[in-house]
């Protein structure tokens, strides 16, 4: 935030539980006592950054055969069908019954808060008068234009062949001229998981290179001692 801005993000965006809303909004109301206005409250960044990782995670599902049923499956359980019940007992109308009903129920949700995200960050970059500067962009909006930017392109989800790593990406990072990242041909997210994937590699190879190798002969000590007489 001090490279690059204000990070943005609005509780209005995702968090639809009461309780949970009224607590962001007193966080939202409260003024550091140094910094005053010109700050974040931890919990408020958290809340951001969960939301938008969500709203992420949500996206690359889409983009996998069965990756949303996938997504929701642990949250699609007996016993949380039971407590929404127990939450609602005074009113069970439209309210899942079922594990398929909360299944569609938790998918539809999903896929709304992920398009409430992408409206809410996307505000700055609506059409209107003025320049982009005047808009002052946050570090939230910038990433969700270019996760839209991604929509937008039907752009390909690889994940990294850096065994420790297995990342998402679009774009390798670290090996681009004048900005432009590769999308295509790659196998690593960036160039410092390329090297340190062939360097385990390389270190595999040499250690399998040893253990073939036949072992050395040993002289007898006869024969040791003829050849330093001879």
């Amino acid at each position: 935030m001090n490279r690059y801005g204000r990070l943005g993000g609005s509780i209005d965006a995702g968090s639809w539980d009461h309780d949970e809303y009224s607590r962001l909004e007193e966080l939202e109301e409260r003024e550091h006592p140094r910094y005053g206005p010109w700050s974040l409250h931890g919990d408020l960044v958290r809340h951001h950054i969960s939301e938008a990782q969500s709203a992420i995670a949500t996206w690359l599902a889409c983009r996998r055969p069965g990756g949303l049923d996938e997504l929701v499956e642990t949250e699609v359980t007996e016993q949380h069908l039971a407590d929404i019940a127990a939450e609602n007992d005074h009113d069970d109308s439209g309210y899942p019954k079922t594990l398929d009903e909360l299944r569609s129920t938790t998918l539809s949700l999903r896929l709304a808060m992920l398009r409430s995200a992408l409206q809410y960050n996307l505000a700055a970059f609506s059409v209107g008068l003025g320049s982009l500067t005047d808009r002052q962009p946050s570090i939230l909006s910038v990433a969700f234009l270019q996760l839209y930017n991604h929509l937008a392109e039907d752009a390909t989800i690889r994940t990294c062949a850096n065994e420790t790593c297995g990342r998402d990406f679009v774009r390798q990072r670290g090996r681009a001229e004048y900005g432009q990242n590769r999308t295509s041909g790659i196998k690593y997210c960036t160039r410092e998981c390329a090297r340190a994937q062939a360097q385990r590699e390389h270190r595999r190879r040499k250690a399998a290179t040893i253990r073939q190798a036949p072992a050395p002969t040993k002289t007898p000590p006869a024969l040791q001692a003829e050849e330093q007489l001879g």
